[in-house]
């Protein structure tokens, strides 16, 4: 696989997923019985206790708020809560790897990086994946390869995602007509929280749709050689449209960073606007942060439940509002003074 220029990547790639479905032999997919969801839950926990060090979580043990915010973080899916009473989640120590059970698939394994490592995600994931292949009995035809709940899963069960902040394709326009290639192409675009979800702050999740009559190295080697043509559109789109209107781009960028850390009341809704701005201006070289990771970063911890989180109970709408204001206004002004 080839290796993308490094400029291209910086604050244009945030994140890589790899996600596998499995389903286990005995098992019905979709799990609603109690007695054998607690079943599976033992058995998954029994086969990965060698490979890393994770920790249970049963969703029917667990506050609402506390499934959103693990919700927020990619860590768990809307699937896994609906599914309360059968569900659990083994979550190892840093959030980089998470695997749900009882799921849409009996197992949904999830491995998430910083940054664009399709390869070294997919590498971690397929460790994880060994250990269960070793211990468990997996649904498996010769001829369709993994067997999964939906249809679009069959085959290899691999999911490979990335997620792109694309504001110039966005503002120009351009962005819809990418779009509509890269289905062409056969892969999927979806925003910031899979499908159905909309495209909040320039962020979009790039992925495979066909997973059946595929190697896991043609998904991979497809989905990178789609992400590094769009980084590249962006970067020129960049040069393109903010090239010309530096002034009026260097603005309206400033003036979202002084609403950012002067403002009392920020709504996630007009956080995620100004935010997006304070990211372009930083990559830019128009606001002085260079380390443009913590801004996606701060774009997770300012979420309604992870924010409760932190600070310590349900807040109403309002005084999350305020708390935001404060969080955000104090993490931006270090950051601009970490330079």
């Amino acid at each position: 696989m080839s290796v993308i220029i490094p400029e291209l990547l910086s604050g244009t790639i945030v994140t890589t997923r790899i996600r596998l479905a499995r389903n286990l032999n005995g098992y019905p997919f979709r799990i609603s019985d109690t007695e054998k969801a607690k079943e599976i839950v033992r058995k998954v926990n029994r086969a990965l206790v060698r490979c890393d060090t994770f920790k249970l979580f049963f969703m029917s043990n667990m506050t609402d708020l506390k499934l959103e915010a693990m919700k927020e973080r990619h860590l768990i899916s809307t699937n896994l809560i609906e599914n309360r009473e059968c569900g659990a989640v083994l979550i190892n120590g840093d959030e980089s790897v998470s695997v749900m059970i009882n799921e849409e698939d009996v197992i949904r394994e999830q491995c998430f990086m910083k940054g664009f490592r399709l390869i070294e995600a997919y590498k971690k994931i397929d460790g994880i994946d060994d250990e269960l292949e070793k211990n468990l009995d997996i649904a498996f035809d010769r001829r369709l390869g993994y067997l999964t709940a939906c249809p679009t899963n069959l085959g290899t069960g691999l999911r490979a995602s990335v997620m792109l902040f694309l504001p110039a394709l966005t503002e120009s326009g351009k962005i819809q007509a990418l779009i509509k290639e890269i289905k062409r192409l056969g892969l999927t675009v979806r925003g910031l929280y899979g499908e159905g979800s909309s495209a909040e702050g320039y962020m979009y999740q790039i992925s495979n749709e066909v997973t059946l009559g595929v190697s896991e190295y043609d998904i991979l080697l497809e989905v990178q050689e789609t992400v590094e043509q769009i980084c590249k559109a962006e970067r020129a789109e960049m040069e393109r449209l903010y090239g010309k209107n530096e002034l009026k781009t260097m603005d309206k960028t400033r003036k979202s960073f002084g609403i950012l850390t002067n403002a009392v009341l920020l709504p996630y809704g007009e956080f995620l606007q100004h935010v997006a701005q304070v990211k372009l201006g930083a990559m830019l070289g128009m606001i002085n942060i260079s380390d443009v990771e913590k801004i996606d970063d701060l774009i997770v911890a300012v979420r309604p439940a992870n924010l409760c989180e932190q600070y310590g109970k349900k807040l109403s709408s309002t005084d999350r509002d305020l708390f935001r204001a404060k969080v955000v206004g104090t993490q931006l002004l270090k950051l601009k003074e970490q330079g």
